[in-house]
């Protein structure tokens, strides 16, 4: 008993309250696979260009802690498509589950110049508190529409359930 009590305290000490400690990830990778699964919303103009809402189903997968390592998403943007065919600029977010069930918000902008930029803005459980974004690369984008992106950031969690 006095062993449990002394391990029980020692914890407690350690974080003030009883309260997890934020965690800081900094320059870390990881990859993301999407595949739309509904990109029939298309506005068409008259120079041949056109405006399509895609909705995409994403595995976001990198050797990083929970909950990090394996994400489920839903992303939903906007697309402008040139008259040649070819993405001018994409907006958008992604809702994103751990394989705990935790929850995390992020938002995407992209263009063939720069590639895309990314940031955290909403969490739940182990995502409570989280900021931060990045940026990410196409690797190889697939016919049909989604891609395999490689994504870099640096963000800090709330919750500190993952280490560094």
């Amino acid at each position: 008993m006095k062993t449990s009590l002394a391990i029980t305290m020692g914890v407690a000490l350690a974080l003030p309250g009883g309260v997890a400690q934020a965690e800081v990830f900094k320059d870390k990778s990881y990859v993301t696979s999407c595949l739309p699964v509904s990109n029939e919303e298309v506005m068409k103009r008259p120079d041949g260009s056109s405006i399509r809402r895609i909705v995409s189903n994403c595995i976001a997968t990198g050797d990083l802690p929970f909950p990090f390592d394996v994400r489920k998403m839903v992303c939903i943007g906007t697309s402008e498509i040139g008259a040649d065919g070819k993405v001018i600029s994409s907006h958008g977010y992604c809702d994103s589950l751990s394989t705990k069930g935790d929850r995390v918000a992020s938002w995407t902008a992209f263009n063939p110049t720069d590639q895309g930029t990314w940031g955290f803005f909403s969490g739940t459980g182990a995502y409570a508190g989280i900021k931060g974004g990045g940026t990410y690369k196409v690797q190889t984008p697939l016919p049909g529409g989604g891609g395999i992106n490689q994504v870099t950031g640096s963000w800090e969690t709330g919750a500190g359930t993952a280490s560094k």
